[in-house]
Parts: structure tokens; sequence; C-alpha cells
């Protein structure tokens, strides 16, 4: 979720839940979403901060832990809760007999105007993907579990498959020497580009920074990871498997299950932090075997120090499954998941405003950047927390429940809009 021009990962994945009645929808999903809405809050003004190596003391530190615990955590959280979020919408839909499909392609469908004025707009490239990749889930939304799990398992190692794959047709046509020339000067040329264009949306005015930015969407999704199922749709899966389980509706039947997630997520982040950090480059030649073994010792995409956030959210899910007077501390978090999509788009505003050249050209020290990224998702969630007492939905929210059922809905909300959220 983060920005095109800065070239961090980016999340969105704001948009997890089906659009429900206040008293309909499951709150530990709103709180985790919160979460992490948080940590993206984090991510963010410490991507744009002023730091790296001159950085020392408190601001050092603080800027070693960002990468280590929460770049990738929060944005992968949010990819699971899509997944849960299809599938809530997919069993509701069931029980009231409504004709799922349509109503989800036009949920798609409004998503990615969404995504189009994040990425063409603002600089930030998740939600059309997440739209994208949203498609899929309607084939395979009746499959049984284990076939579930048989396209996890194939999604998350497709990109690992995919280079060993293209390696091989490429020197089996045109031999190695000419692969490797053309890669290179494939990688070269990728290269230039990304490099011109960060410095065109480093302009001091917004119509070349826009320019850049369509051209950047013209190029991201033309590149092989956009075409490949690696990370988005695996987090999906992963959401509609742990919702078909039952992890999220009743974590009290699944504490050994939950708890032994944590166990492989903080294992695989770990590493891949320290072990597969060390493991050296490919030779050069043999290609196709190099890469091969290559992609086997790095787990093949199964191993990945994103899975930390199994590590949050199961914690999150054991403290509700001990005690679920914790849907009701943790309620601040609802209220911010509760509006994700309008705080996710408002931040980025916010963040490309302040930060960028045509803007305001905002510089921020790392502390300082923590300390303002605390206190917008403090305001976020005050101001959440006073919309949702007078109103349903948060106004994107409204929006994209309108275009989903194609027509206006009810906007007004009712007595108890805020009370606690139950399982």
């Amino acid at each position: 979720m983060s920005s095109t021009a800065g070239g961090a990962s980016s999340a969105s994945g704001i948009l997890a839940t089906a659009p429900a009645e206040p008293g309909e929808r499951i709150g530990v999903l709103d709180i985790l979403r919160g979460i992490a809405l948080l940590g993206m809050f984090l991510v963010h003004f410490n991507d744009n901060a002023v730091g790296g190596e001159s950085s020392s003391g408190l601001a050092a530190t603080y800027q070693s832990i960002v990468p280590l615990f929460f770049e990738e955590r929060f944005w992968t959280m949010f990819g699971i809760l899509f997944g849960v979020g299809f599938a809530v919408q997919l069993r509701r839909a069931e029980a009231r007999g409504a004709a799922f499909p349509a109503m989800y392609l036009r949920r798609l469908l409004a998503l990615a105007g969404f995504g189009l004025i994040a990425h063409g707009v603002f600089g930030y490239n998740v939600l059309l993907g997440y739209a994208a990749w949203g498609l899929p889930l309607l084939l395979v939304r009746r499959w049984s579990l284990r076939a579930l799990v048989v396209a996890l398992v194939l999604s998350a190692t497709s990109w690992s498959v995919y280079r060993v794959a293209h390696a091989g047709y490429g020197v089996a046509r045109v031999g190695e020497a000419s692969y490797l020339a053309r890669q290179g000067a494939a990688f070269a040329e990728n290269r230039s580009f990304n490099k011109e264009n960060r410095a065109a949306q480093a302009a001091p005015d917004y119509p070349t920074v826009f320019r850049a930015r369509l051209r950047h969407m013209a190029w991201f999704y033309r590149q092989p990871f956009s075409f490949l199922p690696v990370n988005t749709l695996t987090l999906f899966l992963l959401g509609v498997i742990g919702f078909r389980i039952g992890l999220f509706e009743s974590p009290e039947r699944h504490r050994g299950l939950i708890a032994a997630l944590m166990v492989f997520g903080a294992a695989s982040w770990a590493t891949e932090t320290w072990l597969l950090s060390g493991v050296a480059d490919p030779p050069p030649s043999p290609v196709v075997r190099g890469l091969a073994i290559y992609q086997l010792t790095g787990g093949l995409g199964l191993i990945r120090g994103m899975w930390l956030a199994f590590a949050y959210t199961g914690g999150v899910l054991l403290l509700v499954a001990r005690n679920r007077a914790w849907l009701r501390w943790l309620a601040p978090f609802g209220w911010g998941g509760r509006m994700a999509l309008t705080t996710y788009m408002v931040q980025i505003a916010i963040l490309d405003l302040t930060f960028s050249n045509y803007g305001l050209h905002l510089r921020l020290t790392p502390l300082q950047g923590l300390g303002a990224g605390l206190a917008l998702f403090a305001a976020s969630v005050t101001l959440s927390r006073w919309w949702l007492a007078r109103f349903r939905f948060g106004p994107l929210e409204w929006l994209w429940r309108s275009a989903t059922y194609g027509r206006l809905q009810p906007l007004r909300g009712s007595a108890g809009v805020l009370a606690a959220p139950a399982l």
C-alpha cells in the first residue's frame, strides 16, 4: 500500500468486509483492520522521513524496527482480511438468496475506480491489483477446503515456478548466452525507466507528476508480477480458508491452530530475515539449474517474512478467545477499521500533499514521522467514531456499498451504531 514513487510494497486491502449492517459485522475483523491501518500509517510516514545512514540513537533504532516488524506485515493483514471479507459476502448473499456474482462484480468495478484514483492521482498502487485479483475468487468460491489449500500452495509458489520455467523456455529457444543478454537488457531498461519516472514524480508541478504516474501505471501492469498470483491471490486465499475453518468467528475453538500459525509465522520471518538473506545469488551458468536450486533453497515462496502477520493476527484472536471483553477494549481500532477505505484514501492524499515537491515538501525526522503517524491515526479514529455515531457507513464505504447494490443505500445511522461489536 505504499507509493509507487517510493518503491515500497503497497498494501490496502482496506476493504475487507462485506457491506453489512452495523449489527451484522464481525467485530474482530474491524479491529484487525484498524490495527493494520495503524501499522501502515507508521510505515508510510517512515518511508517519507529523512534519515537513513545519518540517523543515530533512537531514530536509528526506530528505523531498524520498521522494516523488521512493520513493512509488509500489515499489508499482508489487509490482503488476508480481503479474502475473509469475500467469504463473508458470499455466505450472506447465499443466506439471503441474492445473486452474488453480479453484486460482487459491481463491487470489484467500483474498487477498480478507487484504485485508478489511488494510483494515477496519488501514486499508490494496491487497490487496482486487489480489484483484478478479486475476480478469481468467484471461480473458487465453491471449492472444497482441500482444493483451496492446493490452490494456495500453487499461488504462493507461482513466482518461483515462473522464474525457472521462463529461464528454461528462454534458454531452449535462443540459448543461454542470448537469454542472459536479453534479461540484462530488460533489467537495465526497467531500472532506467524507474529512475526517470521517480525523478518526474519528484517534479515541483503536479501536471508533470500526474503524467509520470500514468506512465508508471502503464508500465506496472505490464510486468510479470502483476500477472502472477504470488502475493495478492495468495493472501486472499488465506483469508477465505481461515474464515471457512472458523478462525475469525470461533477463535476459542481453534486456539491450538492459531498458536501453531503464530509460531510458523514467526519462524518463517526469522528464517527469511537471518538465514535466507545470506543465500548467494544463483550463478550465471547453468542458469536454469542455478535458478532452480536458488528457488528451492529459498523455500519456493512458502517461507516469507511477511508471515509474521500471522503472529499479529493470531495474538488478537487469542485475546478475544480468552475474553470477549477484548472486543470492547479494542473497540477504537474497530472504529477506524469500519472506515478503512475512507481512511486509506484520505491518508494517501495527506501523504502526497505533505511530502511531494509539488505540495508542502515537508521533511520530517524518523521520530517526527512516528509522532505524526500516531497523531494522524488517533485523529482518524476520533473522526471515525464521530461519523459512525451519526451515519451507518463511512462516506467512501457508502459509495462503495451503493455501487455494489446498484442503488443508493441509506446513510443515516440508527441508535446503537457504536455498540461494542460481537463475534
